[in-house]
């Protein structure tokens, strides 16, 4: 019996409600697994609790809930240090839990990082803290949906000190984790992806920046070696105005040249996924939207196109 955690994100925010919405609306032949706060002006479904671990191991399907354990009382649109110390506690159980083999992937609601970082000033996101808490595992942040698919060479970090972050070793290791995790769960035997440039006109042969003369183009012909079918740098202010759906993925050096283009095309209906863990992850690709939250106004559609993925990932 697979068993997916579904995490509730931060409990002032839109993700109890589209969670509620999708058990509502939609049947899944498998074990669902919530882990958070719901707050307190939300009606509550009468779920089986989970009090302990290893308890886990012996349901059946249905749906299943595991306490954020804080007892602060929640309101929607109204978010806290506390909501954010709930909202941590839920990935950091589902995370634990995924790694000792407890669950088989983890799908994520929203979550606010600086309510999170009231209390835990160090974190910067899903991705970065699930990697570190597998042991500072190499992950990639992948974004999927009908129209695109693109991955990020850098995860959230200043526009600044994205060159720093590339060099050839780490190009090559993060594609070839792309690569592989496209070969894994979407079973496409040579996938074609595409690597757009860093600088403006792809550096222009050196005269706007010289990453990928130096970092990129010598990963693509290493790469390239290891038989992964990839081409590149691309100029990215041109690149989406021509046939980019001929590429299984696009990959972008930094976090808004990717996803621009991505939300533009698939805002909610598009999956956040996070290559290179031990255990498949995924999440919306949408924010906490605190402005709404408690309205009935949030669409879960991100989040049943997530479920349906991990469900897709796992099979």
């Amino acid at each position: 019996m697979v068993k997916i955690a579904l995490t509730l994100g931060d409990p002032s925010g839109i993700g109890p409600e589209i969670v509620l919405k999708v058990l509502e609306k939609y049947s899944f032949d498998h074990t669902i697994i919530l882990y958070g706060a719901f707050p307190e002006n939300i009606h509550i479904p009468k779920f089986s609790m989970i009090h302990k671990v290893k308890e886990i191991m012996g349901v059946d399907k249905g749906i299943y809930w595991i306490t954020s354990g804080q007892d602060s009382h929640f309101i929607s649109g109204k978010p806290s240090k506390e909501s954010g110390i709930a909202a941590y506690y839920a990935i950091e159980k589902a995370g634990e839990n995924a790694l000792n083999g407890y669950i088989d992937a983890i799908v994520t609601a929203p979550i606010s990082k600086h309510y999170i970082q009231l209390s835990h000033s160090d974190f910067t996101g899903h991705t970065e803290f699930f990697a570190h808490q597998a042991h500072d595992a190499d992950v990639v942040m992948s974004f999927f949906s009908d129209k695109l698919n693109v991955a990020l060479l850098t995860t959230h970090c200043a526009v600044s000190n994205v060159s720093s972050y590339l060099n050839i070793d780490s190009v090559v290791a993060k594609i070839l984790i792309i690569n592989n995790a496209l070969k894994k769960y979407f079973h496409i035997a040579n996938p074609k992806l595409g690597l757009l440039g860093l600088n403006p006109h792809a550096g222009e042969n050196g005269a706007f920046g010289n990453e990928e003369i130096k970092i990129l183009k010598p990963a693509i012909d290493t790469l390239r070696t290891q038989g992964v079918e990839i081409s590149g740098p691309y100029p990215a202010d041109t690149f989406f105005a021509g046939d980019y759906q001929k590429f299984d993925m696009i990959i972008s050096p930094y976090h808004d040249q990717g996803l621009i283009p991505f939300k533009m095309l698939s805002f909610n209906t598009g999956v956040n996924v996070t290559l290179g863990l031990p255990y498949i992850r995924t999440s919306v690709d949408h924010g906490t939207a605190f402005d709404i939250a408690g309205k009935g106004i949030a669409s879960e559609r991100s989040l049943v196109e997530a479920i349906t993925l991990a469900i897709k990932m796992l099979s």
